[in-house]
């Protein structure tokens, strides 16, 4: 799928519901056939493939209207069809409680023109809980197809899907080194490796230019933790993420799998993880680096302001 074919789909899709509304607001098998079908197939859900779409997806004795299924055949997402011009908040728990129900992680609501996807498994409030809201009718083309690539298959199929505002799935090359201020130089992590017994760094610098006061060298590993939480590319359900088969590095918990509780750790705030900072200087860096690795960062791209002493 390239994106002027994702764009072309809306912007058709955008003249059949000016045109063809009155018809098309009538039941919900038109509003699937004219304006879901075609939107779902573009983004690689072909919906006549049953190994990637089933539609009327039991759960429970109960149908969703699609399933969007990854290459093992397990769910990624169910969608809920409602005829154009729906309201669809008198439906939204209906819509949760059929993915809770099946174990799936995202549960997605449409009539058509307005699309919204949720996370079903965050803890907290239903409208903290949406990660895509799109009008299709009420907003330029080339928006609405940067957000749907939420939707896109390779992107929901691999189970974290990336919020979009620009293409997503390319990461941008590495920013240039910031120039060196008054009181010391930036230095990538990458590249970091000082003798023993050096003093922690002052600041952490990350790819978006946001920057972290430091004074303990494992409050490196615990920035990158947060930082990648809150991008969604490190979610609770990776967890337990271990350095060995006797040692967890972040859990939900701060215990390790022989049930010894970890002896230093930090709790990442407003999130379900414990990070193990029972680390040396050396350990914390190595570890920063294999997690920004693991989870689509690259090291290059994180700072340090160290001193020039």
């Amino acid at each position: 799928m390239g994106l002027d074919e994702l764009v072309r789909c809306i912007e058709l899709l955008k003249e059949r519901m000016q045109s063809h509304r009155g018809v098309l607001s009538e039941n919900e098998t038109r509003t699937r056939m004219a304006l879901i079908d075609p939107l779902l197939r573009t983004l690689g859900w072909d919906v006549s493939d049953p190994g990637v779409v089933t539609p009327e997806y039991n759960v429970q004795g109960r149908s969703a209207d699609y399933a969007l299924l990854r290459p093992n055949g397990q769910a990624a997402a169910t969608i809920e069809a409602k005829r154009l011009g729906s309201g669809l908040t008198s439906h939204q728990m209906q819509m949760l409680n059929y993915a809770n129900a099946a174990g799936i992680a995202y549960a997605g609501l449409t009539d058509g023109n307005h699309w919204e996807l949720y996370d079903v498994f965050r803890q907290a409030p239903l409208p903290e809980r949406l990660i895509l809201e799109v009008s299709i009718a009420a907003a330029p083309a080339h928006e609405s197809a940067l957000k749907m690539l939420l939707l896109w298959r390779p992107n929901l199929a691999s189970g974290e899907p990336i919020e979009a505002e620009a293409p997503i799935l390319i990461d941008p090359p590495p920013p240039p080194p910031p120039p060196p201020p008054p009181n010391g130089k930036w230095i990538s992590l990458s590249e970091y490796n000082p003798p023993a017994k050096t003093p922690c760094p002052t600041t952490i610098r990350f790819w978006d230019d946001n920057e972290r006061p430091l004074k303990a060298w494992y409050e490196i590993l615990v920035a990158i933790v947060e930082k990648l939480y809150a991008e969604k590319r490190l979610t609770a359900q990776d967890a337990p993420i271990g350095w060995s088969n006797s040692s967890y590095s972040v859990h939900t918990e701060p215990v390790h799998p022989t049930g010894q509780a970890f002896r230093h750790y930090r709790k990442i705030e407003g999130t379900p993880l414990f990070v193990n900072v029972n680390l040396n200087a050396g350990q914390i860096r190595k570890s920063s680096r294999n997690f920004l690795e693991r989870f689509g960062r690259q090291s290059a791209t994180v700072y340090l302001r160290v001193s020039e002493q």
